[in-house]
């Protein structure tokens, strides 16, 4: 073998060598990177809607799954598995209080467990009461409102003048951002279409504290009563939210409404 050649061969062998090195060294720099990413994307197992849940569902097996959380991202409210490793299986027949997405994490103020009462018992918050009062297309938004919508209660009667004798007919807000539980046998908000549906419905089931209870009940007695549909966004101007005015009916049968400051209604 010549001298030449020798020298050829060395080099490649060297060459050789480095490359091998070389290679090995980016697969060791690649395996870091890996391992340093899996820490970073390491967090909680989170129970999550395995599909769109509406409000007011009864909660089955298909609608939870289990996602991995950043830690960081994980919220208390989080339903996390190594805290509560049966929460699949526990919260099976719970009933939703607000619509969720799919894969958004179950929160659980807003799943609620029936415990052998009814089905809207269980859509109630605390501290509050569901109430039934009679509607018709002229008097609820032209049957546009829907259940989980949020109306004013108003109430049309026919009072004494105070002064001058005679009667007349005057309207009042006396209850503002009620929440509307059901229309008829309805308890789901249309989440789909171009265009909203009416509902047809005699009855509207609100829900109220029990002093707003006792002021529709009077209010019912006393005159008509109309819902007017809100909007979405919130709203400043007039009565705050949970402000309702007194109301009040004589034994002579004249009507004393107390909105506002303002009294009307024979003395």
């Amino acid at each position: 073998m010549s001298a030449r050649q020798l020298i050829v061969l060395v080099v490649a062998a060297i060459a050789a060598v480095g490359a091998l090195l070389l290679i090995r060294g980016l697969g060791s720099r690649q395996a870091e990177q890996t391992s340093a990413q899996t820490e970073q994307i390491a967090g909680q197992q989170v129970l999550v809607a395995a599909r769109d849940i509406p409000q007011g569902a009864a909660l089955a097996p298909s609608d939870l799954a289990v996602a991995l959380f950043p830690t960081s991202s994980v919220s208390n409210s989080f339903i996390r598995l190594d805290q509560q490793p049966s929460a699949q299986a526990d919260l099976v027949g719970g009933v939703t209080r607000r619509a969720f997405v799919q894969g958004e994490p179950i929160v659980s103020a807003s799943v609620v467990q029936p415990d052998g009462h009814g089905f809207l018992a269980a859509q109630l918050e605390p501290g509050f009461r569901a109430v039934a009062i009679e509607i018709e297309a002229t008097t609820a938004a032209g049957n546009f409102i829907q259940p989980n919508d949020h109306v004013d209660v108003i109430m049309t009667a026919t009072v004494n003048n105070r002064e001058g004798g005679g009667e007349s007919v005057r309207s009042d807000i006396v209850l503002r951002d009620i929440r509307v539980l059901a229309l008829g046998d309805k308890t789901g908000t249309q989440t789909t279409g171009d265009t909203p549906e009416t509902t047809e419905a005699s009855v509207a089931v609100l829900e109220m504290t029990a002093e707003q209870a006792r002021v529709l009940a009077l209010a019912d007695e006393m005159g008509k009563i109309s819902l007017a549909l809100r909007g979405v966004q919130a709203e400043t101007v007039g009565m705050h939210t949970g402000d309702t005015p007194q109301l009040s009916q004589r034994s002579g049968g004249g009507v004393r409404i107390h909105a506002y400051g303002v009294v009307t209604g024979d003395n």
